[in-house]
């Protein structure tokens, strides 16, 4: 329950396609293809079909990974996620500092590579928390437990809702930079739920719990 919150914020940039981050790509993302102005609702296209698909490459992925080494856990996978999804917001920030700098729109390859970094972070966030609430929730309110779950995605929307604001009071490199942070410090946070708890969340320690119940 007290991952809600981090969740909340791990997912937060992702949330913010839907919010802000069109406001800003329709009047500062280049979005010319061939001399036409392609429609700023295309980046949502280009953002499910990459989304769809590395839901899938994660999986293969993962698994051909564990043939190999040894898989990571569902918390070192949020870990993963979330500091992935850094990497493609600053992508964002990078795009514009340099359009801010020279007086220029941002390329679009800035969002190209934002919405494939934060596909990946998304793809290991969203199932693997959701896998791991159904699995560690006791069995008697595992319905009601997974219910609760999705009030992350109602906090994540309303934090955006309200942050999103600020995309008038401030530069967008550092209204960018600022979600960054926000989902730095949410990797942080699962790092430490890693080191703390992971042994006590694992597969082994769960079987025996319920074993002993």
């Amino acid at each position: 329950m007290a991952l809600l919150p981090i969740m909340a914020a791990s997912v937060l940039c992702n949330q913010q396609i839907f919010n802000a981050y069109l406001v800003w790509a329709d009047r500062a993302v280049n979005l010319e293809i061939m001399g036409q102005k392609a429609p700023t609702t295309w980046l949502i296209t280009l953002d499910a079909v990459v989304s769809v698909s590395f839901l899938a490459i994660m999986v293969v992925f993962w698994r051909m990974w564990a043939t190999r080494f040894k898989e990571p856990d569902e918390i070192g996978k949020l870990t993963i996620g979330a500091f992935v999804s850094v990497g493609g917001v600053l992508c964002l920030a990078a795009g514009a500092a340099i359009a801010e700098a020279t007086g220029t729109k941002v390329n679009i390859l800035w969002c190209v590579a934002f919405h494939v970094l934060n596909s990946i972070g998304f793809a290991n966030i969203l199932p693997v928390s959701l896998a791991l609430f159904a699995r560690a929730a006791p069995k008697a309110v595992s319905g009601s437990i997974i219910g609760v779950y999705y009030l992350h995605l109602f906090m994540a929307n309303q934090t955006v809702g309200i942050i999103g604001g600020l995309l008038e009071k401030m530069p967008a490199s550092r209204f960018w930079l600022m979600h960054a942070g926000i989902a730095l410090g949410a990797g942080v946070v699962f790092l430490l739920v890693g080191r703390l708890f992971s042994r006590r969340l694992s597969h082994e320690a769960m079987g025996t719990a319920e074993a002993a119940a």
